[in-house]
């Protein structure tokens, strides 16, 4: 009986340390882009770019290395026009051309969409990391 309630009080002060992780933005890091029609290729590039260097200060406590990236178009408003994941994703998929290719295609079908037509578009862009997120729950104990 002592086992399971230990067990329980364990999973919930890990969830409780998750939570106040996440709260406060561990891992999470976000930037924008302005797009101008006919600019979503040049986009892809800067996006990338800014992905390597993201990666290279992220925590890989025991191997963890993995990263979630989401894309969206935002349209007047701050409106949500359309919207990408990549759910967990290697960091070595940022070099290879994987993701700049997967990038590429998904802005340029919006761009065909008219997502970036509007005078006000932005690229939206986040990068979570599952290191970082790791790194913080293990010097939390």
């Amino acid at each position: 009986m002592a086992n399971a309630i230990s067990r329980i009080l364990q999973r919930r002060s890990l969830r409780r340390a998750v939570r106040h992780a996440l709260d406060s933005g561990v891992g999470l890091y976000h930037t924008s882009w302005p797009v101008t029609p006919g600019a979503s290729d040049a986009i892809a590039g800067d996006l990338i770019v800014w992905c390597r260097e993201r990666l290279s200060a992220m925590h890989r406590p025991y191997g963890v290395d993995s990263v979630s990236l989401s894309l969206a178009a935002i349209g007047d408003n701050r409106q949500r026009v359309a919207s990408a994941n990549f759910s967990v994703v290697r960091p070595t998929c940022f070099y290879s051309g994987e993701i700049e290719s997967e990038a590429r295609a998904t802005l340029a079908r919006w761009a065909g969409e008219g997502a970036f037509e509007n005078e006000h578009a932005r690229l939206s862009v986040v990068l979570f990391s599952w290191g970082d997120l790791t790194q913080e729950l293990v010097l939390a104990g």
